[in-house]
């Protein structure tokens, strides 16, 4: 690659109109809320809301129902019954209480309802649902309070939604639908919708900028995958070249290369590019191998480091818990699967795996919470330097192997 080529690309209108995108003055950022559940929801609820300012009807809730439709084989819903549905009489509402039997509160995040439908929406963006302080079920617990609630002619349809594919309900009655789904399905068809309000395309166009905000070390979206493909089909040649460089680097920030200067100087758009493009090539960012801000469990797994079955243990004031290494040879990712006092992995009610974690810090906080949680403890932690706690079995901590890479 030669300044020419490298000019080429920056100042391509593509390139550009990302770089454009990215700089964009986020609402969410600046109110510091940009993965606040609570948030989320309140912009789901608004999003669906077919008398909501967005004013698209209840075009958004077709979509999602549709999307609904697309994920769950097992559903008999199907489009006719749902075009013959008054979907404009759906109300929603976010924090919908309820009080169990026990005496204990309940709030389901984003509750929808009219004489035909029931819709329950469990939105997860940081905690995980059988790791977060709740009781170990409770989106059984929701669905159990709409069933009790239901009416004659009411269709009850449960929905988990969370950034995190490998994130798994509790209650099998719930269909999973990722925020990089809802994107696609909903939010993206809406702002391209001819008659979007120049208000309601302005906020969906500020939470879709907001999507690609990192959470757990990965965005929640890709909300730019067509424009990053067209940048990529442009200049693959260079965008190949930049990648295996900086990869391949001591260290890209003072490595004088010219694929290094440049994508320093605009890491977080060839970021974006290269984290867009999995189907062709990348899906990924291409890392410094000597100092990396987060290595996940994926990189000590490929630098051998790690195996698929390997014991760790986290020993926390006096109580010492267990995870152990597992590999998805689908995904080609690693992760540290949590254990139960029994060294047992836990299970939600269709018998999936769940506990699953890249980062080994909020592994060990949630471990400890949890049994601080089910030993009537009422002290919590905030923080826990997970990488000094987590050792394997001939005493190597999670440091110890990160600083061999």
């Amino acid at each position: 690659m030669n300044i020419e080529q490298a000019e080429a690309l920056i100042a391509s209108s593509n390139f550009q109109k990302l770089k454009y995108f990215q700089e964009k003055t986020n609402v969410f950022t600046i109110v510091g809320q940009t993965h606040t559940e609570h948030w989320h929801s309140s912009f789901i609820q608004w999003l669906l809301d077919p008398n909501s300012g967005l004013q698209l009807g209840h075009y958004p809730l077709m979509r999602l129902l549709s999307l609904y439709m697309i994920k769950n084989e097992n559903t008999d819903l199907t489009l006719k019954k749902v075009f013959d549905m008054d979907l404009d009489s759906v109300h929603f509402e976010t924090e919908k209480t309820f009080i169990l039997d026990d005496g204990k509160k309940r709030s389901i995040d984003v509750y929808g309802e009219s004489d035909e439908l029931i819709i329950i929406i469990e939105n997860k963006i940081k905690a995980r649902e059988n790791m977060n302080g709740s009781d170990v079920g409770q989106t059984k617990d929701y669905h159990d309070y709409a069933k009790k609630r239901r009416k004659e002619g009411q269709r009850i349809i449960c929905l988990f939604i969370t950034p995190d594919s490998k994130q798994k309900p509790y209650d099998d009655s719930y269909t999973q639908i990722t925020y990089q789904e809802l994107f696609d399905y909903v939010i993206a068809k809406c702002i391209e919708h001819p008659q979007v309000k120049k208000d309601g395309l302005y906020l969906l166009e500020q939470y879709a900028n907001n999507l690609k905000e990192p959470v757990h070390g990965a965005p929640m979206a890709l909300v730019n995958i067509s424009l990053c493909n067209d940048i990529y089909d442009e200049h693959h040649d260079i965008l190949d070249e930049i990648f295996d460089e900086v990869k391949s680097s001591y260290d890209y920030r003072t490595d004088e290369k010219l694929s290094c200067v440049i994508y320093k100087h605009y890491q977080s758009i060839f970021d974006e590019i290269f984290l867009s493009l999995d189907d062709k090539r990348f899906g990924k960012t291409p890392k410094s191998t000597m100092k990396r801000s987060f290595v996940s469990f994926t990189d000590l797994y490929k630098a051998g480091l790690v195996k698929d079955g390997m014991e760790f243990e986290m020993v926390y004031d006096g109580v010492s818990y267990n995870a152990i290494i597992e590999y998805d040879s689908k995904d080609r990712e690693c992760y540290l699967l949590l254990l139960d006092e029994n060294k047992q992995p836990y299970h939600n009610s269709k018998g999936e795996k769940i506990g699953y974690y890249t980062a080994s810090s909020q592994a060990g906080m949630d471990a400890i919470n949890l049994y601080r949680k089910n030993h009537q403890m009422e002290n919590r932690i905030t923080s826990l330097n997970g990488t000094i706690y987590w050792k394997t079995k001939d005493g190597r901590t999670v440091k110890d192997l990160i600083e061999k890479l």
